[in-house]
């Protein structure tokens, strides 16, 4: 289970983002399921394109961009 929060001197709408991100990853680890539904995925991305002005947001895509598994679910 992952018991972080996002940093509170982000914007409110990535705070938003990146915890409801993580609040569905502790709901896929705690009921056991195989996936979690896509749109969590592509919004916390979207949201993360938005404040390309912070440094860590554009690490995290850059490391996501280099998964091949990620490519595919942006190609589509």
């Amino acid at each position: 289970m992952i018991n972080k929060r996002a940093d509170e001197n982000l914007p409110q709408d990535l705070q938003d983002t990146i915890n409801t991100f993580v609040e569905q990853a502790n709901i896929v680890e705690k009921y056991g399921l195989d996936t979690m539904p896509m749109e969590y995925f592509i919004n916390l991305i979207e949201k993360l394109k938005e404040y390309h002005n912070y440094p860590l947001a554009m690490e995290l895509l850059k490391i996501l961009e280099q998964d091949e598994n990620f490519r595919k679910v942006t190609d589509e």
